[in-house]
């Protein structure tokens, strides 16, 4: 076995070393084993950035988890059903503990049975060698790399290798995390693992998997860094499919997903109004773009998207490209009217419109409505038209509307002028109830 003491303390905090010191003697003091898992050790040898600790406990490790929490005055939060529980110290450091345990699948592509387990049985029961070592924590041999299935060899040879060959059988979210990993590393899938997630998508046995879960996985890869080359390597292997039927790899995608890269990147150096930015779903109405209505919206639904998400995705489906026509156009646009096209959309759907246009007058108009037009409101607000006599209902709204139009297009300067142009225009309301 070989120790990595010093590989933590280069690549951990002396905060962090302190805190893997205490847990260790915690498992002394409890009669436990405690060992560093999966995508930490797999990110520690490879000295590449993570901030998780995932640690497997030989025993329960809620009541651990626990017992450290009151010992750290820190934060529990416990799930019995699955044996694991998150542990948040004062200094917002957070591990993860997990009950060593063994699955069984009583059919392909079912939920396991669990049942608490040994070490190296809870190691085997890993997607990829690479995911499955861990590192002693335990006094005796603190440090310690115990890797049963060279997975360090795989690092080494930068190689994604399943533990057993009804792995993807088991579960078939792991051929979409085999090209998530590929990509991310910088590796490949080794050629017996190839072979076995081509014959695994041609038996389809992703069509077993609950759909949330395959979206969970889908929205994993969208949120990778490059998530382009994991499309493209999906496409490789036929495994669009998995995500849609129709979906086709088309020729301008690789285009579109970097239109979105330099959109996003424009939008939070100069937006004055930015929020949060979900990228993952602009990429994924870009990877829909040759998908129908009715095929999209099937796929939402099925998958189980939240509201906020599956609003937005249609909402682009349903509109974007005849907004994009319109902001294309040649002739002059009232700001007005740019607002009225673009205000009701999420910032992700008029990001993708600047994205995607192929026109300077379009991604210009998208880019003003961000700089000026975003958020905009009328100076004199409700109650200044009800001081006027005018009832709160539709009709205030549509004031309010049109002075802010008038605002827009620089007819109205002033609070003043937009008093003016309201009275005068609940002198018509009025005039017209008398009629």
């Amino acid at each position: 076995m070989k120790n990595v003491s010093e590989k933590m303390r280069a690549c951990f905090s002396q905060g962090t070393m302190m805190l893997l010191k205490r847990i260790s003697a915690l498992s002394k003091e409890l009669g436990r084993r405690a060992y560093l898992i999966g995508g930490t050790v797999r990110d520690l040898l490879l000295e590449a950035e993570n901030l998780d600790i995932d640690i497997v406990i030989e025993g329960d490790a809620i009541a651990f988890g626990e017992k450290l929490a009151r010992e750290l005055h820190g934060m529990i939060i416990s799930h019995k059903r699955f044996g694991t529980c998150s542990v948040t110290t004062p200094e917002h450091v957070k591990i993860d503990f997990a009950t060593a345990r063994k699955e069984a699948y009583a059919k392909p592509a079912a939920l396991p049975t669990v049942e608490f387990a040994l070490l190296k049985d809870d190691l085997i029961r890993r997607d990829f060698t690479i995911n499955a070592m861990a590192i002693s924590l335990n006094e005796d041999d603190f440090g310690f790399l115990i890797d049963f299935f060279d997975g360090a060899g795989d690092l080494e040879h930068k190689s994604i290798r399943t533990l057993h060959d009804k792995s993807f059988i088991d579960d078939p979210t792991r051929i979409l995390r085999a090209m998530r990993f590929e990509q991310r590393l910088g590796f490949h899938i080794d050629t017996h693992t190839a072979n076995l997630i081509i014959k695994s998508i041609e038996k389809e046995v992703y069509k077993r998997v609950e759909k949330p879960r395959l979206r969970d996985e889908i929205i994993l890869i969208l949120k990778e860094k490059e998530p382009f080359k994991i499309i493209k390597r999906m496409d490789e292997f036929r495994a669009l499919k998995i995500i849609h039927p129709y979906l086709k790899f088309h020729k301008d995608l690789h285009n579109m997903f970097d239109a979105i890269d330099e959109a996003c990147l424009w939008y939070q150096n100069n937006s004055p109004r930015k929020r949060s930015i979900e990228k993952w779903i602009m990429y994924l109405m870009a990877l829909f773009e040759d998908v129908s209505h009715d095929g999209t919206l099937y796929f939402c639904n099925i998958f189980e998207f939240k509201r906020g998400e599956r609003l937005r995705i249609m909402s682009y489906k349903n509109n974007g490209r005849k907004i994009l026509k319109t902001l294309n156009a040649k002739r002059k646009i009232a700001p007005s009217k740019i607002y009225h096209l673009l205000e009701p959309l999420s910032h992700e759907v008029t990001l993708l419109i600047m994205a995607v246009s192929r026109s300077d007058a379009g991604k210009g108009r998208a880019m003003e409505f961000f700089h000026k037009y975003n958020g905009m409101r009328t100076v004199i607000r409700g109650d200044d038209l009800k001081a006027l006599g005018i009832k709160i209902g539709p009709h205030l709204s549509r004031i309010l509307e049109k002075i802010l139009y008038k605002r827009l297009d620089g007819i109205l300067k002033t609070k003043e002028e937009e008093f003016r142009y309201a009275k005068k225009l609940a002198k018509r309301k009025f005039a017209k109830g008398a009629g």
